[in-house]
């Protein structure tokens, strides 16, 4: 059997990502999704695929991975290989030290995007934390206003956070009309 053939998909508008620079963790959770999806075996399979798929500075990276790694005799896991790209691709930034740091400095979706997106890369955090953090992180105008319905999620949180921030761009809209 062909590695094509062994790797058919079951839906065939689903394709492996490409990959050749940048942060890694979006690709590498899109490059899970459809290990999943594919119900593709750990390891060599996945590791097969996921570097058939790495184009210019990656695939020069896996080049030169795959000759120092064979010189040591490491089987390239996938594990292995995630962490590699994360040490060799992934950002330096302190993702925990910036969550807890995040301020609101403009819209609200702004601020949840960026919250989101620090959010993606962190574990461990409570709810209770991370409904802590993003409440103290967001402006007053909405924090004061949604802090006694003391949510208990994060989508809780981030509903009554979208909540107040329409009744005042609404209010906005009123006195710009008058």
């Amino acid at each position: 059997m062909t590695t094509q053939a062994m790797f058919q998909t079951k839906f065939t508008n689903l394709e492996f990502p490409k990959f050749s620079t940048g942060d890694p963790t979006t690709w590498l959770s899109k490059a899970n999704q459809f290990f999943a999806y594919q119900d593709i075996p750990e390891d060599h399979h996945r590791v097969q695929l996921a570097s058939y798929h790495l184009e210019d500075e990656a695939y020069q990276w896996w080049l030169a991975m795959t000759k120092t790694i064979k010189e040591d005799n490491t089987v390239i896991t996938w594990n292995v290989f995630e962490g590699e790209m994360l040490v060799r691709f992934g950002s330096t930034e302190d993702f925990d030290e910036a969550l807890c740091k995040i301020k609101q400095t403009g819209s609200l979706e702004d601020y949840l995007l960026e919250f989101e997106r620090l959010l993606s890369k962190v574990n461990g955090w409570t709810q209770k934390a991370l409904v802590g953090t993003f409440m103290g992180g967001l402006h007053t105008s909405i924090s004061d206003s949604i802090r006694m319905f003391r949510p208990q999620s994060v989508k809780d949180v981030i509903m009554l956070a979208r909540m107040r921030d329409e009744q005042l761009q609404k209010a906005k809209k009123s006195s710009a009309n008058n």
